[in-house]
């Protein structure tokens, strides 16, 4: 597939936003509450778990016959996709923020806070914009009916049942 020069600045937003998540890695991990490791486990997993049900989602229905980039060019509002509009986001939200419950240090839950911020800022003035400015009429019609994030476990076994078979929408 082939990448638009425009849009492939994408590509390193996305890997800095991370190495600045995980930076706390080199910290020395002071002992926590096994809470907190396992609370981080889970957290992680689910935005896993999300990013992947929404990934694949993408991949099988965002893209026309046509189509010759990586870039949907359909507007996807079935699976996972119906119960919320920016599932990879959230997952890429997640992940760091339960490395950081994991790890409990004061610097890795600052570096979650920046991935946090930077997910927020790329959905609102970047996401967003591109998204009305390709699907017009559609995607606010979308944005009215769907909000932005769920984490309601329901979501997730709705995504999931969506990519195993055909769902009643």
């Amino acid at each position: 597939m082939k990448i638009k020069n425009s849009q492939a600045w994408k590509f390193i937003y996305w890997p800095a936003v991370w190495f600045v998540a995980l930076w706390p890695w080199h910290v020395p991990v002071e002992e926590s509450f096994g809470a907190f490791k396992i609370l981080g486990l889970l957290v992680m997993a689910y935005g896993l778990l999300v990013h992947i049900i929404a990934g694949k989602t993408l991949k099988r229905h965002g893209h026309s016959a046509q189509s010759r980039t990586i870039w949907p060019d359909r507007l996807v509002t079935m699976g996972i996709y119906s119960r919320m509009r920016h599932p990879q986001h959230l997952g890429l939200m997640l992940i760091p923020l339960g490395i950081a419950l994991m790890i409990s240090t004061f610097q890795a839950l600052l570096a979650a806070g920046w991935t946090v911020a930077a997910a927020l800022f790329f959905i609102l003035v970047i996401e967003e914009p591109e998204c009305v400015a390709k699907f017009k009429t559609s995607y606010f019609q979308y944005m009215e009916k769907t909000p932005a994030f769920s984490i309601h476990p329901e979501t997730i076994i709705y995504g999931i049942r969506f990519l195993k078979g055909p769902t009643e929408e």
